[in-house]
């Protein structure tokens, strides 16, 4: 199991993650013991046990806070002044959910010394994190050489696919960049006429059909896709391909530029690389965040109770016909359901203009840009439109559990029609109100369809609490400035 993780996740990152683990516990424990007439005390009250167990929950909140800001990927790891501005956010982060805690709390015994123990708690995990891991880790991990079964275990063991120009750039770079310690084993190509050749002394050793038996046979960890000019459904038959290895799989590709322009995932310094292993995991995507849909709608459907009033009345007032539109939609695994949205057209309009744009937008790979000018739609609901207000009805799609907060559109039968089948992948999870794609490629001429797929895409193999939230918080400027609307 502990192989397996490593394999997964690299030995770099699991250093990095217990040395963190170890700085902030030690850090807690010299907040706690230095105001205390003595530590036994923390094992006799009450108070100072419920404190003992805030500190330890804050101390495990580092490693995904230091996740968040991405402080276990090579390029903020290598970088002096930026790991340690970014550490001192974390810290910050942490401490202030600390404080917040024992608030809660609300005891006085609890929150006595409290401060004083929140400062020293910041003060010493700020430097020894610096000590540990920006002078003396960092210096040691990034060493041209490092000897014996700590090289061995620190290096990760990667095949290429693809030995065209990137994929000899790619060598090139791994070459002068010791420090990423990953060893290139060989490469694979389908081209038949470079299999026993050699890339920068590299050796090709077969095509992407044997990928699983290379992979298990030179106990591969980790998977780089180096090709440049691949059709996006191929690509993507590529990428499945890679992940029955169960080895850690990276596009080096203009592919996903739009994913690595617009979250900055890449791991390495010269080059655009994104994970495309699976992240998701099934304990978040099943329960806990239909636990988080089900709070989160509720609570927005009280507190825009007043809003859903008045903005009942302006529709009714304006023009004729219900203040809901309902209809059916495509939603995961293509099944399809009723959704609700405010009401922004004048009833019983025609669809066929609605229908053309999408067909001709789908079938063309145009930009992600909505229909200019639409007569059909209403003074009120021009103004819904515009800041996705006409969306909010679908939060009892999400409380009733067809669509969640988070996740990829869902679409209309007559769009479906024109998916081609890799389209339809992003339906492997539920839909959501937003998404990727609608913070990212909404209304914009120069992300086009597919760009737009791939996002959702991507978002389904990496779902998570942390991505959510910053979906959500980024779709908040674009509700308020009325970006990409109608």
């Amino acid at each position: 199991m502990f192989e397996e993780f490593v394999k997964k996740w690299g030995a770099k990152k699991l250093v990095l993650s217990v040395n963190d683990l170890l700085c902030t516990f030690i850090s807690f424990f010299l907040a706690l013991y230095f105001t205390a007439p003595g530590i036994n005390v923390y094992f006799t009250e009450t108070a100072f046990i419920e404190k003992l167990v805030i500190f330890f929950f804050g101390a495990l909140l580092i490693i995904p806070i230091f996740r968040y800001y991405q402080l276990y990927k090579h390029k903020y790891f290598l970088r002096v002044g930026e790991q340690t501005l970014l550490i001192l956010k974390s810290l910050l982060i942490n401490c202030i959910i600390i404080i917040i805690a024992v608030f809660l709390v609300k005891t006085q015994e609890a929150l006595h010394d409290s401060r004083t123990q929140v400062i020293i708690y910041f003060v010493s995990s700020l430097f020894l994190l610096f000590i540990t891991r920006v002078l003396f880790l960092r210096s040691i991990l990034r060493a041209n050489f490092v000897g014996g079964n700590i090289k061995e275990f620190l290096t990760r063991r990667a095949i290429a696919v693809g030995a065209g120009n990137l994929g000899m750039f790619f060598a090139e770079i791994l070459t002068v960049k010791p420090h990423y310690h990953i060893e290139l084993i060989a490469f694979l190509d389908d081209n038949s006429e470079k299999i026993g050749t050699s890339i920068n002394r590299i050796p090709v050793v077969g095509s992407t059909h044997e990928i699983v038996d290379i992979a298990e046979e030179q106990e591969i960890d980790e998977i780089f896709i180096t090709i440049q000019n691949i059709e996006n459904k191929k690509l993507l038959d590529l990428i499945e391909k890679c992940k029955l290895t169960n080895c850690h799989v990276n596009l080096v590709s203009n592919h996903f530029d739009i994913v690595t322009a617009k979250l900055d995932e890449g791991e390495y310094h010269d080059l655009k690389v994104i994970s495309v292993s699976p992240k998701m995991s099934p304990l978040y995507s099943e329960k806990f965040k239909r636990i988080f849909d089900i709070f989160f709608s509720a609570f927005l459907i009280l507190l825009l109770t007043p809003f859903w009033i008045v903005a009942s009345i302006l529709i009714k007032l304006t023009s004729k016909g219900p203040v809901f539109y309902s209809t059916s939609v495509i939603g995961k695994h293509g099944k399809s359901f009723k959704w609700y949205k405010f009401r922004t057209m004048n009833a019983n309009n025609d669809t066929s203009i609605h229908q053309t744009h999408l067909e001709k937008l789908i079938t063309y790979n145009k930009g992600y840009k909505k229909l200019e000018n639409d007569p059909r739609i209403t003074v009120v609901g021009r103004l819904l439109r515009k800041f996705s207000l006409d969306e909010l009805p679908q939060l009892i799609n999400v409380f009733k559990g067809n669509m969640s907060l988070v996740g990829p559109r869902p679409c209309l039968p007559y769009e479906y029609v024109h998916f081609k089948e890799w389209h339809k992948l992003k339906y492997r999870v539920i839909p959501g109100i937003t998404g990727l794609a609608q913070i990212i490629a909404r209304n914009r001429e120069d992300v086009t369809f597919s760009d737009s797929v791939l996002l959702d895409l991507y978002y389904a193999d990496n779902q998570s609490l942390w991505l959510d939230l910053k979906i959500l918080f980024r779709t908040i400027p674009v509700m308020v400035f009325g970006k990409g609307g109608i």
